[in-house]
């Protein structure tokens, strides 16, 4: 087994670990848009697998196996403490980026819509997206590029940190508002909230509602960058609801721009 697949083995473990925790807490009851969210999440899996990892593997292969072959492992030597934190913080600045793109501009919303179409916020939101979003996501290219240069330990390492925060904050349960209830870490959440993304400030870019903001709280972990960008918002309250006003076409949700069903392009709403 190669250290990546070993690392995908990880990632889902931990995806159906807290799929398990969620359902025994009630949060995945069958009704028509629960079976929709996992036909969805299964969708997101398979492009992740199917399409995203080919393409890459194809594309990093023929530019750096054929043109640059000299590169393989050039990096190695980086000592890992030094190599961490610049990757991290270059794949969490290429996310904000796209992310904050996909909210603002018409071409882009329809790729991202589908994440943000989810009337409940649960572990399979984390796979629900249009099945060629993969394909744009930095974090993708950028590992690659990593592991060629000779980083995987550095990938890997990102890698985790930030499918945990990922899942721990798309969590229906409050675990930041049950843990403010302890004076001595409320102090702790009101510095850490300004550093780090809590299931508060994400819940609040799904939300809908006085609390939310759809148009920000764009980072995955580094939430300071959403101050340092003017779009952050930190409610410290619990969402009315989740997801998109309207109803969308399910085939257009997975498979835009192949398949389309509406006229324009659109952007997210502001509330």
């Amino acid at each position: 087994m190669t250290d990546q697949a070993m690392i995908g083995l990880v990632v889902m473990g931990m995806f159906v670990g807290m799929l398990g925790v969620e359902a025994l807490g009630g949060f995945h009851r069958s009704n028509s848009d629960a079976w929709k969210g996992r036909g969805f999440a299964l969708a997101g899996i398979a492009s992740h697998a199917l399409l995203a990892g080919p393409v890459v593997s194809l594309v990093m292969g023929l530019l750096f196996g054929r043109v640059f072959p000299d590169t393989k492992g050039a990096l190695a030597h980086v000592s890992f403490w030094l190599a961490f934190p610049i990757l991290f913080l270059v794949q969490e600045l290429g996310h904000y980026w796209l992310h904050r793109w996909s909210h603002e501009k018409r071409w882009l919303w329809k790729f991202h819509r589908t994440h943000h179409s989810a009337e409940n916020l649960n572990a399979l939101v984390l796979y629900r997206y249009n099945i060629f979003w993969t394909l744009m996501l930095p974090q993708v290219w950028i590992g690659a590029l990593a592991v060629h240069l000779g980083m995987f330990e550095v990938f890997a390492a990102c890698a985790l940190i930030e499918f945990a925060v990922n899942a721990l904050t798309h969590t229906p349960y409050r675990w930041d508002l049950a843990l403010r209830r302890v004076p001595a870490l409320d102090a702790v959440f009101n510095g850490l909230e300004k550093v780090v993304t809590l299931p508060d400030t994400h819940h609040a870019h799904h939300g809908l509602g006085r609390h939310a903001n759809l148009r920000g709280n764009y980072a995955v972990t580094l939430f300071f960058l959403d101050i340092l960008f003017g779009t952050a918002k930190i409610p410290r309250a619990r969402q009315e609801r989740f997801g998109l006003p309207g109803k969308f076409d399910w085939r257009e949700e997975l498979f835009w721009p192949v398949v389309r069903s509406e006229a324009g392009g659109g952007t997210a709403p502001r509330a």
